[in-house]
Parts: C-alpha cells; structure tokens; sequence
C-alpha cells in the first residue's frame, strides 16, 4: 500500500490558554498527514476549456499546464483516483453516460415567498442589476466550446460526477475518505458547487485544497495581487479543509 505523506496546514482562530485571543496572534497549525493512496482522490473541479473572462481563463490555463498536468501523473503512478467534475453542463453535452439516474423533483411548497417572478439577481424591477449583454455571449459560449480541458482529458477508468449525490456515491463505492480538490475556481465553483469542497466537507470527508492547483476570480484592484484567490484560501484553511 502506497502511503501520501502530505505536508498540510489549516489556519487557526484560536490561541492556547495563556495566549491573548487576539486577531493578531492567529497562526497556521502544520501537519504532515499520512493517508494511504486508495483511500485517497483528487476530484477536478471544472478544468474547462474555455470561459467568458479572458485574463482569468489564460492564469487557470497557465496553472493546468505546469500544476495539474504534473499532479495528475504522479497521482495515477501512486493509485490515487482521479475524479472529474467538470459540471453537470458539460457532463450532459459531452459524458452523457456518465449522468447520474433522473430523480423525481422534491414536491414545491404550496406557497413560495418571495413570489417566483420577484426572484433573482437581474429580477425585472428596481431592485434588479443591470441585465448584462454578456450573459448571452458567454451562455453561447459554453454551449459551442466548454468541456472538459484537453489538458486534463479523463482516462477511461476515471470517473466523472456531475452532481454532489453522485460524488458521494463514487466515494462511498470506492471507500474513499481523504479528498483533495484542485480547479477552478477556488472562490466560486470549488467552494460553492454542491460537489465543491464545502459540501464534501460537510459529508465528514477530510479535505485538502491544493493551494498551487487553483485560482480564484479577482476584482480590478485584486487582480495583480491575487487577493481573492488568497482570501479564499484563508476562509477555506479556516472553516472546512486543510490546504497543501
């Protein structure tokens, strides 16, 4: 049995007893943790091909090339499994084998509140954003050119989810509790997809971020620093992951 003994970190925002609990006396906490490769999987979090933000879509290209594309060979060589999640879009256009079995829609509430033609970020009131002109060329984008990085193609063995239930599955099938997620991106879909690290968490895996492997969405006054991409980082080192 092939052992992974991964130098990890989570942040701690605690302090021992004789310490003051300050803000400023915060630290990492490090850990070489031991996990054994078959009961290990590095689930690949929406390695695309493309996407509507340019500059974005050249860094998570950069990284894919000189982070993943290493990562993934040595995580095969050792038996680790490989677990695509490229999103149940791209899924259903190019893996339609792999879609989970329908399920039969939870029944609605019998009133919604708010009412359904109030909701939503562009909802048509004054309370509603601006509608963006992109969101018709990115949505057609998508449905022309996304899938799955030819970087990062899967091997036949792999596996590809396209839902949170059906990571689990795969999971449980495989008896696998160590989780190591890698993609993009770290401060939306690795986080907030309901196969992201949050939720797998939250399921009582362990997990691990790779820190090298990921990057986040910025803002014009984040960008050149990557700030976002690093608060992320800090808020899942926080509450749900360790990172490495």
């Amino acid at each position: 049995m092939t052992t992974l003994n991964i130098p990890a970190r989570y942040y701690r925002v605690y302090t021992d007893s004789d310490v003051p609990c300050d803000e400023q006396n915060f630290r990492f906490v490090e850990k070489t943790l031991s996990i054994p490769a078959e009961q290990a999987a590095i689930v690949l979090v929406d390695v695309w091909s493309t996407h509507y933000i340019d500059s974005w879509l050249n860094r998570a290209t950069e990284i894919t090339q000189q982070k993943i594309v290493p990562l993934l060979e040595s995580a095969r060589s050792a038996g680790v499994t490989i677990i695509h999640a490229p999103s149940p879009r791209v899924v259903e256009s190019h893996h339609p084998e792999n879609m989970p079995p329908e399920q039969e829609p939870a029944p609605a509430p019998p009133q919604q509140w708010p009412p359904t033609e109030f909701r939503g970020l562009y909802r048509p009131n004054e309370f509603g954003r601006t509608p963006e002109p992109r969101l018709k060329e990115a949505h057609e984008r998508y449905l022309t050119e996304l899938k799955i990085s030819d970087l990062s193609k899967p091997l036949p063995n792999e596996p590809i989810i396209a839902t949170g239930e059906h990571l689990h599955q795969t999971l449980s099938e495989r008896k696998i509790l160590h989780v190591f997620y890698a993609g993009f991106a770290t401060n939306w879909c690795v986080i907030n997809r309901d196969y992201g690290l949050i939720a797998t968490n939250q399921k009582g895996y362990n997990v691990v971020l790779l820190r090298d492997a990921t990057t986040g969405v910025e803002f014009h006054d984040s960008v050149d620093q990557l700030t976002a991409t690093e608060i992320a980082i800090r808020e899942i080192e926080t509450k749900y992951a360790w990172s490495a």
